[in-house]
């Protein structure tokens, strides 16, 4: 499970042999996690868009790097 960024209350992480649709995961300090699709930037889990909008930014702003990275470890 590659941690490709850190935030100070959280980090986004790929995980290999993952199903689709292209996503990445956002674990919170707090224990919670949730799964954004890398196209839509759809949100799924427990955690309201509000609370990880610097990571949904961040990840808008990477998302061409993001697929490369979902491309090396689901080929």
């Amino acid at each position: 499970m590659p941690v490709l960024h850190k935030f100070k209350a959280s980090r986004v992480v790929i995980y290999a042999g993952d199903h689709l649709l292209p996503h990445v995961h956002v674990f919170l300090s707090d224990g919670r996690e949730c799964t954004v699709e890398l196209d839509s930037l759809k949100l799924v889990g427990r955690i309201a868009a509000r609370e990880i909008r610097d990571e949904l930014q961040w990840i808008e702003a990477h998302r061409a790097w993001l697929h490369d990275q979902w491309m090396r470890y689901n080929p």
